[in-house]
C-alpha cells in the first residue's frame, strides 16, 4: 500500500511557531529540506503544499493553514479533490504519551484527547496512519493541557527531537518503499535521543 499524503497538524501564525503543539510543522520542514522541496500556497483547500519524491514513489507534504482544531477539512478536501484513497494518508502531530524526541507510528484509534487528531476523525473517519512526535507531559500537574502544548519548546527538548528526527526520516522511507510493518521496526526501536 503506497503513502501518498504527509499532512502535519500544527497552529497556522507566527505565534505558534515554536509550540509544542506545532511539533509535526517542524518535522515536515526537515522532511521539505531533506527531499529538496519548495512549499507553494494552496488557497483551495487551503493548505502549505510541496511535492517530493523517493526514488520512483512521489508524495505529498502538506500543512493545514487553520487552527489545530480545524485541520481535519483542509486534509479532507486535498484527499477528495486528488482523489486519494484515506489509506495513503499519514498524519504528523504532536503527542504528550511520548518523552521529547520519542517517536511511534500507529494506525488508527482515538483522538487521546489530540483536537487537531479530533478534526481529522470527524472529517475522516480514523483509518489512517499517524506518526506521534513526543512533546513530554505536563510538568506541573495543575498546569491546564492547552498551557503545555501551546507552551514554547524548551531547548533542549527542540534538540532532542531534531536528533530524534533523523531516525524518524529513515523510517519514513522504509515507510514509503515497504510498508508500515517494517518502518514500525526500525522506529520503534530506536533509543531515545539523550
Amino acid at each position: 500500500m503506497p503513502f501518498t499524503v504527509f499532512a502535519a497538524l500544527g497552529n497556522y501564525g507566527r505565534q505558534y511557531i515554536t509550540t509544542r503543539h506545532n511539533v509535526g510543522w517542524f518535522i515536515i520542514d526537515i522532511m521539505a529540506d531533506k527531499y529538496k522541496v519548495k512549499w507553494t500556497e494552496e488557497s483551495r483547500f487551503p493548505v502549505s503544499l510541496a511535492q517530493a519524491t523517493l526514488g520512483n514513489h512521489s508524495f505529498y507534504l502538506i500543512k493545514p493553514q487553520t487552527l489545530m482544531n480545524e485541520s481535519g477539512g483542509p486534509i479532507a478536501k486535498f484527499l477528495r479533490y486528488h482523489k486519494i484513497p484515506l489509506s495513503e494518508l499519514v498524519v504528523i502531530h504532536d503527542d504528550i504519551a511520548f518523552a521529547p524526541g520519542q517517536m511511534r507510528l500507529t494506525f488508527g484509534g482515538s483522538e487521546g484527547g489530540h483536537n487537531g487528531v479530533g478534526s481529522c476523525i470527524e472529517h475522516l473517519g480514523s483509518e489512517f496512519v499517524r506518526a506521534r512526535i513526543g512533546i513530554g507531559p505536563k510538568t506541573n500537574p495543575k498546569q491546564d493541557l492547552a498551557d503545555h502544548v501551546l507552551g514554547k519548546l524548551p531547548e533542549a527538548d527542540l534538540y532532542k527531537i531534531y536528533d530524534g528526527s533523523h531516525d524518524f526520516l529513515k523510517g519514513i522511507e522504509l515507510l514509503i518503499t515497504q510498508g508500515l510493518p517494517a518502518a514500525q521496526n526500525f522506529i520503534h526501536h530506536k533509543k531515545l535521543p539523550s
